[in-house]
């Protein structure tokens, strides 16, 4: 499986009422990635659009391990775990690029669907082959 990782420094804004960063965050950073790691393949929003396709989250995950803290720097990294005929895992890991310890992991369950009637539909091979 070919990861895709990228760097963030966490921002005021993604701290809550306790300090660290809210556990909402998380789940956007995960899914930020997901559409950046699509884009950087060419199999994005735009190209699925324009064959009526997308994909629609049907189960998140998360495991958090430690804290992330305001100035932390960060990586994240995702992955596609497996494929089915219309369901595909997409993993995630969250790392303290300093102290090289887990901030948290997770996974969706991604189903891929016609985009104007969300009925479930064949992840095309060429689509598959792009991602491993």
């Amino acid at each position: 499986m070919k990861k895709y990782c990228k760097k963030i420094v966490v921002k005021p804004s993604d701290i809550d009422e306790n300090g660290h960063v809210n556990n909402l965050r998380y789940m956007e950073w995960f899914v930020d990635i997901a559409v950046e790691h699509s884009d950087s393949l060419n199999v994005g929003h735009v190209t699925l659009q324009a064959i009526n396709r997308t994909w629609m989250a049907k189960e998140h995950h998360i495991t958090y391990h430690l804290s992330a803290f305001e100035g932390d720097e960060l990586e994240l990294c995702t992955w596609i775990e497996s494929v089915k005929t219309v369901q595909s895992v997409r993993k995630y890991e969250l790392k303290n690029i300093t102290t090289g310890k887990t901030i948290c992991e997770g996974w969706t369950n991604w189903v891929f669907v016609e985009f104007t009637t969300f009925r479930p539909q064949k992840i095309p091979k060429e689509l598959i082959e792009k991602y491993m």
